[in-house]
C-alpha cells in the first residue's frame, strides 16, 4: 500500500534517496538506458512547456511563438543529425515513444481500413502490441513465422507474402538475441509482393544502427524504419521515423498532424543534444563495445553454470541476453529480487520466444555507457552468479557492485570548472528560483 507523500520536502527526499540507490546500482533491463545530465537539461526549462509547430519557419505560421528561438535546436541539431546518422533524406521527430511510433507508421503505411499487415509472430519476438494496434485502426493481421525463436522462415513468408499481398511488412523484432535478415526479407518481399512496403522497428537496435554496427535498414532496402530512442541509443525517451522516400516522407507528415500534438519539444531537444554527443564523443566505440560486452557476459555466465539461451550461437548479435533461471532452480522472480538485493535490476518476464514460463531477460546496453568494460566482466559476472545462486551475503555483493559504477561514462566530459558545467548549472539554477535572478548566466552566491 502506497505511503501518503504530503510535501514538497517529502518528495525531494524520496528522489534524493532513489538517486543515491541509482548511483550505486547497474540496471541491466534491455529496454532501458541512461543518458547524460547535459541532455537532460532541457526537461527543467521553458522549452518544456512549449508547442513547436512551424518546421518550414514561415511568417504566417508562428501561431505558437514559444519556441520560436529554439526552432534551430529542433531544424538545425535533431532533425540533421538523425538524418546524418541514420543515413536518410527523410525524419519525424513527432513520435513520443516506441508505441507511439508504431501507431504512426502503421496508420500511415498499413492502407486503408480492411487492408492487410504482415507482422513478426511473438513466438519469433514480434511485439506484443502490434497485433492489437493494428486491428484497432481497421487492419488484418498475419504473421512470419520461424524454423525456430530466432529464424525466419523465408519460403513461408514468400508464400504467405504471394498470398495476402498486405500493404506493409512491419518488422518489430521485441524480443530477440538476433536481428531479422533484413536484405533478404525485402528482396522477398519484392519478388512475392512488389506493391508491399517494408518497415522496420529497430528500437531495440537503434543505437547500433545510427553507430553502423549494425546494417542500416534502408541500405538493406527498407522503404522506412524508425524506434524508440532510449534502448541502445542513450538517450530520451522519445522516438523517430527515417525513410528517403519522399512519398512516405509526405505521407508521415500527414498523418502526424492528426495522432500527435505536443511532440514533447524539450525531449526532441534533449535527443539532439544526446546525438550530438553520440556522434562526437564515442558512439560508435560506445555501440561496438555493447556488442562485445554482451557476447563475452553471456559467455562468463554460461561458464559459471548458468543456464543462457542460445549459447550455442554465441549468446547474442546485439545488447540482450535471455537466462532460464528456472532450469537452474531458481524461479524468476526470485532471481530478480536477488539481483535487485545485490544492486543489478534485470527484467523477468513471460512471452520470451521459446520459453513455456517466464525468463529473465539483461542487456549490457546501459552498463556498457556506464563505463562497464570488457576487463570488468569477471567481476560482474561473479557478483551476477553469487546473487542469483544467494551463496554471498547481498550487502557485500551491492558494494561490489557500486565499485563497477565508479568508471568514466561514455559522452561528454563535463567536470568539475567545466565551462558546460558551469552554463548547465546556471540555466538549471536560473530555472528552479522562485524568481528570476537579473542575468540568466548568474548563480547565486549561496547556490
Amino acid at each position: 500500500m502506497a505511503q501518503p507523500v504530503e510535501t514538497l520536502d517529502d518528495v525531494l527526499r524520496i528522489l534524493g534517496e532513489h538517486e543515491d540507490h541509482a548511483h550505486r546500482t547497474l540496471n541491466m533491463v534491455p529496454s532501458e538506458n541512461a543518458m547524460s545530465g547535459l541532455a537532460k537539461l532541457p526537461l527543467l526549462l521553458d522549452c518544456y512547456h512549449r508547442y513547436f509547430f512551424n518546421e518550414g519557419d514561415q511568417a504566417e505560421r508562428w501561431h505558437f511563438r514559444g519556441a520560436q528561438r529554439l526552432r534551430d535546436l529542433e531544424m538545425g541539431l535533431t532533425v540533421p543529425l538523425l538524418e546524418e546518422l541514420g543515413r536518410a533524406r527523410y525524419v519525424s521527430v513527432r513520435p513520443l515513444s516506441g508505441l507511439n511510433a508504431m501507431t504512426l507508421a502503421l496508420a500511415t503505411l498499413g492502407g486503408e481500413p480492411g487492408s492487410t499487415v504482415v507482422t513478426i509472430s511473438p513466438d519469433n519476438g514480434g511485439h506484443y502490441a502490434t497485433p492489437s494496434v493494428a486491428r484497432r485502426l481497421g487492419l488484418r493481421i498475419e504473421f512470419l513465422r520461424g524454423l525456430d525463436p530466432h529464424t525466419l522462415d523465408f519460403d513461408h513468408a514468400a508464400d504467405l507474402l504471394r498470398r495476402v499481398r498486405p500493404a506493409l511488412v512491419y518488422v518489430d523484432q521485441s524480443h530477440c538475441l538476433f536481428p531479422v535478415d533484413v536484405a533478404r526479407l525485402v528482396a522477398t518481399v519484392r519478388a512475392a509482393s512488389p506493391e508491399t512496403l517494408v518497415h522496420v522497428d529497430a528500437s531495440h537496435w537503434f543505437g547500433l544502427v545510427l553507430a553502423g554496427v549494425f546494417p542500416n535498414p534502408l541500405d538493406e532496402g527498407a522503404d522506412s524504419f524508425g524506434g524508440s530512442t532510449h534502448k541502445t541509443f542513450p538517450g530520451p525517451q522519445k522516438a523517430a521515423l527515417l525513410t528517403r522516400d519522399p512519398d512516405i516522407e509526405r505521407r508521415i507528415r500527414d498523418t502526424q498532424d492528426y495522432l500527435i500534438s505536443s511532440h514533447h519539444f524539450a525531449a526532441t531537444i534533449s535527443l539532439g543534444m544526446a546525438l550530438l554527443e553520440f556522434r562526437d564523443f564515442g558512439g560508435a566505440d560506445y555501440a561496438k563495445a555493447v556488442v562485445a560486452n554482451t557476447r563475452e557476459f553471456g559467455s562468463l555466465l554460461t561458464q559459471r553454470g548458468t543456464t543462457v539461451v542460445a549459447a550455442d550461437r554465441g549468446c547474442s548479435a546485439g545488447h540482450q541476453l535471455w537466462l532460464d533461471t528456472e532450469a537452474d532452480g531458481v524461479p524468476p522472480r526470485v532471481a530478480s529480487d536477488r539481483l535487485a538485493q545485490a544492486g543489478i535490476r534485470v527484467n523477468f518476464m513471460a512471452g520470451l520466444p521459446g520459453f513455456v514460463g517466464q525468463g529473465v531477460r539483461i542487456g549490457l546496453n546501459e552498463p556498457t555507457y556506464q563505463g562497464v568494460t570488457l576487463n570488468d566482466l569477471p567481476e560482474l559476472a561473479d557478483i551476477f552468479t553469487a546473487a542469483l545462486r544467494g551463496t554471498t551475503p547481498a550487502a557485500s555483493l551491492a558494494d561490489r557492485t557500486a565499485q563497477l559504477r565508479g568508471r568514466p561514462r561514455f559522452g561528454a566530459t563535463v567536470g568539475a570548472g567545466s565551462p558546460l558545467l558551469r552554463g548547465a548549472l546556471e540555466l538549471a539554477t536560473n530555472a528552479l528560483l522562485s524568481e528570476q535572478v537579473n542575468s540568466p548566466n548568474t548563480v547565486p552566491e549561496s547556490v
